[in-house]
């Protein structure tokens, strides 16, 4: 039986991270100081841990200057204020990330509302997201655009194709809704709370799908139309599992193509976000 052509990450990521290292060097040369970027993690999350410290590692083996600063889960929103204001003021750091979750008293609109859209290479602050929507020069979110470089490096394209997005969360889903505009996609858009029947109607009429709702085995094989290529965002913790939204299993003698989980999208995550830190490096040098 056919299966699905897998799009695995892991050796697009290892080229992308070749020649960011050529070029964080370069910069080094040009300026006489590293691309800086700083880690925000409040509390003790063990994916959030285990996130930051692969992020320093793989910041500090390309030649960037990598830090992290760790505050206490009670931290108060006046006292994270002004620890990112520190950040926002420090030259040597020329991108931040937050990384989430955050305690309840800090909110996503107290984190955009203080980072310095300069420096905000995750590119949630709304005035990046809307240079986003309207195509101009702008941090795109890593976790969306590596996941279109991806689909653009095994060759397929978008312009005038049914794409199924699922979720529409401010981190992934908008910023990978304008990415796919500007790409000239046909669009629909389902969530967790569209009736079965609609998102089966929809999933079955796509000839690709982006999965980005946070919800294990969302979409299975006996939804969509054979051939279809889908790209999963999600990932979610089942047991001693890692899965994403798309049932891999059911789906793999369906689709033509198809993200592993993990392997798929998450690679490219972390080259494409330090990609934004060293373009922010750029900026700030007047490079």
């Amino acid at each position: 039986m056919d299966t699905a052509k897998i799009l695995e990450g892991r050796s697009l990521a290892k080229e992308k991270r070749a020649q960011l290292k050529a070029d964080a060097a370069e910069f080094a040369a040009q300026t006489g100081y590293a691309p800086g970027l700083a880690v925000n993690l409040i509390g003790e999350d063990p994916s959030s841990i285990a996130y930051t410290r692969t992020l320093i590692k793989s910041a500090t083996d390309l030649g960037f200057n990598g830090s992290s600063r760790v505050l206490p889960i009670s931290v108060s929103l006046d006292e994270f204020k002004q620890s990112l204001t520190e950040l926002n003021n420090d030259p040597k750091v020329h991108g931040i990330t937050v990384q989430w979750p955050t305690p309840p008293q800090i909110t996503f609109e107290d984190v955009v509302s203080i980072l310095d859209p300069r420096k905000d290479v995750d590119g949630y602050n709304p005035l990046l997201l809307g240079r986003l929507y309207e195509q101009m020069e702008t941090f795109v979110p890593a976790t969306p655009l590596g996941g279109i470089q991806l689909l653009k490096h095994y060759g397929y394209n978008v312009r005038g194709k049914s794409c199924l997005l699922i979720g529409h969360g401010v981190t992934v889903g908008r910023p990978l809704l304008a990415l796919l505009l500007a790409e000239h996609a046909s669009l629909m858009i389902v969530d967790k709370s569209t009736p079965k029947d609609l998102f089966k109607l929809y999933a079955g009429q796509a000839d690709f799908i982006f999965c980005a709702a946070g919800a294990p085995g969302i979409l299975t094989g006996d939804m969509v139309k054979p051939g279809v290529v889908v790209i999963d965002f999600g990932t979610s913790q089942v047991g001693e599992r890692l899965v994403g939204d798309a049932d891999f299993e059911s789906l793999l003698p369906v689709a033509g193509a198809i993200t592993p989980t993990p392997g798929g999208t998450g690679p490219m995550t972390n080259v494409t976000l330090l990609e934004n830190v060293l373009k922010a490096a750029r900026q700030q040098a007047g490079l």
